[in-house]
């Protein structure tokens, strides 16, 4: 199965505006700071995950030490977006 592994940078790019949701609230909802502290959410997310890999159905992991935790499952057009950012 192909993989996409994004670095930080790349990721800024993938999550703009955090169209994936990764820092909703509880709820489900943005936060009402989720603008100013979205570097520092990303920064956060890299510091417990060496890199941030799609594969082709759409899965989002976190990887640590090669091991892999599921984020979000079948994320709507993730690794399309993912390949735009990787080609840009």
């Amino acid at each position: 199965m192909e993989e996409i592994r994004l670095n930080i940078q790349e990721f800024k790019v993938f999550n703009d505006d955090d169209q994936f949701g990764f820092f909703y609230s509880e709820d489900g909802y943005p936060t009402e700071d989720a603008s100013e502290k979205f570097d520092e959410n990303v920064s956060a997310l890299y510091n417990k995950y060496d890199y941030i890999s799609i594969d082709s159905k759409d899965n989002i992991f976190g990887v640590k030490n090669g091991k892999k935790d599921l984020l979000m499952k079948e994320a709507f057009d993730a690794y399309e977006i993912a390949e735009e950012v990787k080609e840009g």
